[in-house]
């Protein structure tokens, strides 16, 4: 039978009398709705003297105003027993819930479901916005109090309302699943807490998506679909050519095998990121593999990786720049030698390739005879094709065009790299050398700078100035440093070693009994250029400021140089620095006891000073202490400490610079 709703206005609960009232009278007075306990809003399902029960129901809603909500009240077979809309004066909103007065028989049973339907709009018609159900029992002499709040759904009436209105209800179509029921290892997640991982009984399956035989194992209820393997394991279920027992025979960055580990077996090597494509990296920007990632390469030498046109090996251009990475800026534009020095011998390279040298000569170092007060050839046999020098105390090297290096003199610490300690040798390739760059010589040590970027040391290691990790006394042969790659430039002194790498930071090797690895001296970068000698350390930066440091203390603390600016060219003798400016000029500064300042006096400077009447200026060489500059034009000037014919052969000191005659040799010519 179905009845329509007369509903009044109200709330249809107890009124709120604090007397015990029992069964019997709750239901006299629901039925009549007589007192003050009931509000007329009913379905009369029965008449008021046949009523033996009753549901008295509030509808509600807790954060929404529906512009219509449908009550339905159904049988326990769903047969529709009555129904009614609330809108407009009815409508339910936060603030006003509605009651109803449902009156039952034992016609109708006493099971019961309640369904409420909210709708956006003014009519309940189209898709309702929630759907509430509650199944209730009423059994005779019993007046059962429901409330329907309308702002969740809970379609399958199991008392929780669905996730897609706020609530906890994983399936809300079926009433057996729900938070808090059993959960059973079936394939569903009953208690709508994280699928069926808390389900008992779930067994291990291997899913095998490659179909390579190896699967990934996961755990489940049910089978899952798909292809299954009898063994898991598999680290890449997209690909059949990767799983375990797969040999490890592809450079390509991935975990062919499965154990943990890429490309094991295979050699890693690292690569530089090579921004301009000229082939050459930026040492900062390294990563390691078996194969060069896209757009990097095995060099790390450049020390412009923004600009193709510079970078090692290309022709140096008159620019003030140093175009081919060597630290070195405009070297070898100019006519007339390079120049180098140490304590009391001269050496010149001719843009010939062969080398002159004159001094003193005390360990057969010019040559085996001993008038050399002049500048004259040595060593014409042996060394051919050189295209630098670098002199220790006692000892020289020489670095041809092909790449190899020559040394010779004193060997008692295996200075030259011959597998030896024999005491005097004449000039002879170091073996197991080759593509090198540059050499550098401290007292008793050697070092040498590969075309890699790497740089390798002999000789001494009383100080650990080889930067092996080790202090052992001497190594006889090249060893590679530890830890340095991408270095553009070297330089050595009596017990230390110095690296330029391509980014502008400067490493000391270390020396001086600090550290037997190399590291980084603090609060430098931007150098172009760097020079060492007896305790002092030269750093030119890109910006033509000059930065200097001593061995003193633990902890290198550098410096700029006051009053020099410009600078594009440094050079470190025994206790005094020399430096060249953009505009040619030679600036000198420290001690002068023997004129090697250039300024007409003996007096120390403090500060840089510009060499008297020495303007043109190319290249500067700085020995113990004496200087030597090679001017644009090709000759060679010297001032300074002057035995054994350096300067001149008068044997007396030069205040200010003196051509360097050298008939024959080179002479001037215009730039």
């Amino acid at each position: 039978m179905r009845v329509q709703l007369a509903l009044a206005l109200g709330v249809l609960l107890l009124s709120g009398c604090t007397v015990p009232v029992d069964d019997d009278v709750i239901l006299r007075r629901f039925c009549s709705n007589t007192g003050r306990d009931f509000q007329d809003a009913t379905f009369r399902l029965t008449d008021p003297a046949a009523c033996d029960r009753g549901i008295a129901l509030e509808v509600l809603s807790g954060n929404a105003s529906p512009g219509c909500v449908q009550v339905s009240l159904q049988d326990g077979d769903k047969r529709l027993l009555a129904s009614t809309q609330l809108l407009g004066p009815t409508q339910v909103t936060p603030a006003q819930s509605r009651g109803l007065r449902i009156l039952l028989s034992a016609t109708q049973g006493t099971t019961f479901r309640l369904l409420a339907e909210s709708f956006a709009g003014n009519a309940c018609d189209g898709v309702p916005s929630t759907k509430l159900l509650r199944f209730v029992d009423v059994p005779q002499g019993k007046v059962q109090s429901v409330q329907l709040d309308v702002s969740q759904s809970d379609e399958d009436g199991d008392g929780h309302p669905s996730v897609a209105t706020g609530g906890t209800d994983c399936d809300d179509a079926n009433a057996d699943i729900h938070p808090g029921a059993e959960e059973l290892c079936d394939g569903v997640d009953n208690n709508c807490v994280d699928g069926e991982a808390d389900a008992p009984g779930m067994r291990t399956w291997f899913l095998d998506e490659d179909g390579d035989g190896y699967g990934v194992a996961m755990m489940a209820c049910v089978q899952p679909a798909g292809l299954l393997a009898d063994q898991g394991g598999d680290c890449d279920d997209t690909d059949r050519t990767i799983h375990p027992g797969q040999s490890e025979l592809r450079c390509d960055g991935r975990d062919d095998n499965c154990d943990g580990a890429k490309d094991e077996g295979l050699p890693i090597l690292t690569w530089y990121r090579d921004a301009d494509g000229d082939g050459y990296g930026d040492v900062t920007q390294a990563v390691s593999g078996c194969a060069a990632p896209p757009g990097h390469v095995a060099i790390a030498t450049d020390c412009n990786d923004t600009n193709a046109a510079i970078r090692p090996e290309v022709a140096e251009t008159k620019d003030l720049k140093d175009n081919n990475c060597n630290g070195a800026i405009d070297e070898g534009l100019y006519p007339g030698p390079r120049m180098y020095s140490m304590w009391e011998t001269n050496y010149a390279v001719l843009p010939t390739g062969n080398v002159w040298g004159w001094g003193a000569n005390r360990s057969n170092q010019l040559g085996y005879r001993s008038d050399y007060l002049h500048p004259a050839p040595i060593f014409e046999s042996e060394l051919k094709d050189v295209t630098s020098l670098a002199i220790g105390d006692s000892h020289g090297l020489a670095l041809k065009q092909d790449g190899t290096v020559m040394s010779w003199g004193l060997n008692f610490d295996g200075q030259l790299g011959n597998g030896t300690q024999e005491g005097e040798r004449p000039p002879e390739r170091v073996p197991g050398l080759d593509s090198v760059a540059a050499v550098a010589a401290g007292a008793f040590h050697s070092m040498a700078l590969k075309r890699d970027g790497t740089v390798w040391t002999w000789g001494n290691n009383e100080w650990g100035q080889l930067g092996d990790g080790t202090m052992e006394r001497r190594r006889l042969v090249p060893a590679q440093a530890l830890g340095l790659k991408g270095i553009i430039a070297i330089a050595a002194q009596s017990y230390v070693s110095l690296a330029l790498r391509a980014d502008g930071t400067v490493w000391l090797l270390n020396g001086v009994g600090i550290s037997t690895t190399p590291s980084v001296v603090p609060d430098m970068s931007g150098v172009v250029a760097i020079s060492s000698s007896y305790g002092k350390y030269l750093a030119l930066k890109a910006d033509g400021t000059i930065w200097e440091w001593s061995h003193l203390g633990n902890v290198p603390d550098p410096r700029q140089v006051s009053g020099l600016d410009k600078a594009i060219a440094v050079a470190a003798g025994g206790n005094h620095m020399l430096a060249l400016k953009q505009d040619g000029t030679a600036w000198t500064w420290g001690l002068n006891n023997y004129g090697q300042l250039g300024d007409g006096t003996t007096k120390d400077r403090e500060l840089p000073q510009q060499v008297m009447g020495l303007t043109g200026v190319a290249s500067l060489a700085a020995g113990n202490l004496h200087s030597l500059a090679v001017k644009q034009d090709g000759s060679v000037w010297g001032w300074g400490f002057n035995s054994y014919g350096l300067i001149d052969d008068s044997d007396t000191e030069v205040f200010v610079p003196k051509q360097i005659a050298a008939p024959g040799a080179w002479s001037p010519v215009s730039p």
